[in-house]
Order: C-alpha cells, then structure tokens, then sequence
C-alpha cells in the first residue's frame, strides 16, 4: 500500500470521526415512567424486576410482575402461586428496613406513610392508600398503569371475565335474581361490623356478578366503608342475601357469633327466616386482590345456589 493512499485513507478516518463527533446522538429510551402516587410523582422503572409488594401482593403477581417480598399475611393469601410464594422473603409488618434492603429491590409498594418514610431510602417507593384500588376493573388499570403491563392486564380481565360469564350462567339456570341485595358482615373479637364493597369478605366478587348492596349498606359503602353494629340494629342493615363472616380462629364455632344466632333479633331477619343467610370462611374471603375475587366468583354462586335449593 502506497504512503500517498495511506494519507488519504487516514484524512477519510479522521474527517468521518469528526462526522460522527458533530452529528446529532440518537435519544435513549426513556426507562423510567412518571406515576402520580400518595407520596408524590414518583419516577417508576418501565420494567421492574424486583418487586417488595406489602398488602399488593396479588395484584402485581396478576401482571406477572417479579416480587422478592411481602408481608406474612398476605403470602398466606391460598390463591396465589404457592412454588413462587416460597421464593420470597416476609419483610415484616410494619416493613423492615433491612429485610428490604437484602433483596435489593428496584420498586417497593406501600400502604402508609410510615413505611413509606422508610422505603424511599432504599428504592423508587410507590404508596397506595387500601381504599384506592378496591374494585377489580379499577385496580388492574390502576397497577397496569404503574407496573406499565397493559397486555398482562388485559389478559387477567379477560379470563376474569370469562369466569364471571360462566357463573352468571349457572345463576340463571338456577333462577337466582340478580337483582336481589346483598350485604356483608363480621365479627370481629366479639364485634359486629357491616361493610360496604372495598373490603372483600366476597363483596367484590358479588358486584362483579351484577348483585347490589342494598341501599343501607350503600351508605355504608359511601362513607367510611365499614361500621360497627349492634345485633339490635341489623334490621335496619339487613339485605336479601347476607354473607357472614367471622376472624375468631374458632371460625362458626366463634362465642360472640354462637351467641348472636341464638338472638331473637337475629332469628327474625327475613335472611334467617327464609334460608339466605351464607356464612363463609375468612381466610377464603378475606383477600380482595384480582386472583381471590376471580376464586370468590364461584364460591358465592356456589353458596347462593345451595341457599335456594
């Protein structure tokens, strides 16, 4: 090779460097997303791949979404995966710091600012107040958004759909009217609550059905969400179908419900009278995430069909 062809292959080179040093850079894709949270906008990654979720275990599990952590007792929850429950590891309730901070996480979920507080130190924090995302349609826009997962979502509604259809068909040939009321209620060491339709116990999985709280319990459902009651005033609570639930470990054999049935108030509701009072389990209705309301679809129709018979 010729000096002379060098010099000009070397004047190229160096002329297609200064090209490339003056020529506009292409832009990076962007791989944070804004969310507007209880805390404040927070810059959350398009993809996360380790997820600390406290009480929103499910609905990131649903949007196949990776978590490395949660609490004690929604990894309990007898809907989720069970192979990728033994995977994580319990932060603790209230969060611990370093719990969290061992697995590394790129995203935590919260539900109150105290722990919020202590999150934000360690990774991008997200706080959702539990009365946020208590509808199924509502939380999985709400978490598709967040966790950017719109065809995961979609995917989950679809299904969650089919479910609804499929029991919806069975009330039907039962002859079960949807258009009945429906109320839920607790007890809860030795007190009686009535609650509106964010707090599972199967509320969810009934609207999602086409049932109505009735109009009591609607108030109800407008204000706080739940109320204690006394025995002597469930007459004014009461509704057509009434699900009754109860946290005592002794679960129907709990005293406090025990001695509640045996009340002449109780025995006079028209629910009781004709057969429409459906006492379930807590911990198959407790949760209210998107894998447990699908579950709870079947489990009300099936209930409200043995109530019929």
């Amino acid at each position: 090779m010729s000096k002379k062809f060098q010099r000009f292959c070397g004047g190229l080179l160096a002329a297609f460097a200064l090209l490339v040093i003056f020529l506009p850079r292409p832009v990076a894709a962007a791989d944070t997303h804004a969310f507007k949270a209880a805390n404040g906008t927070i810059q959350v990654p398009n993809h996360p791949k380790r997820v600390v979720a406290g009480l929103y275990l499910g609905q990131v599990m649903a949007l196949k979404v990776n978590v490395v952590g949660s609490t004690k007792l929604e990894m309990a929850n007898p809907y989720l995966d069970q192979a990728k429950l033994k995977q994580m590891t319990d932060v603790g309730t209230p969060m611990n710091a370093e719990a969290v901070l061992k697995l590394k996480p790129d995203l935590i979920i919260t539900s109150n600012e105290s722990d919020t507080k202590k999150m934000e130190k360690i990774a991008p924090t997200v706080e959702i107040p539990y009365q946020k995302t208590q509808q199924f349609t509502a939380s999985m826009n709400y978490f598709s958004k967040l966790l950017n997962q719109p065809k995961q979502a979609k995917a989950f509604t679809k299904s969650f759909n089919t479910a609804a259809k499929k029991q919806v068909k069975r009330l039907e040939a039962a002859k079960i009217s949807r258009k009945s009321s429906f109320g839920v209620y607790e007890m809860q060491s030795s007190k009686l609550y009535a609650y509106g339709s964010g707090f599972s116990r199967g509320a969810q999985a009934m609207l999602a059905l086409g049932f109505k709280l009735s109009k009591p319990l609607q108030k109800v459902d407008s204000g706080a969400g739940f109320k204690e009651i006394s025995v002597e005033s469930l007459p004014k609570y009461q509704a057509h179908y009434m699900f009754v639930t109860t946290s005592s470990t002794k679960g129907q054999k709990d005293p406090a419900l025990v001695a509640m049935k045996k009340n002449p108030i109780w025995q006079s509701l028209a629910a009781v009278k004709a057969n429409r009072v459906i006492e379930l389990p807590f911990n198959k209705m407790y949760y209210y995430d998107p894998f447990a309301t699908r579950a709870q679809l079947k489990i009300v129709t099936d209930a409200l069909i043995k109530a019929n018979k």
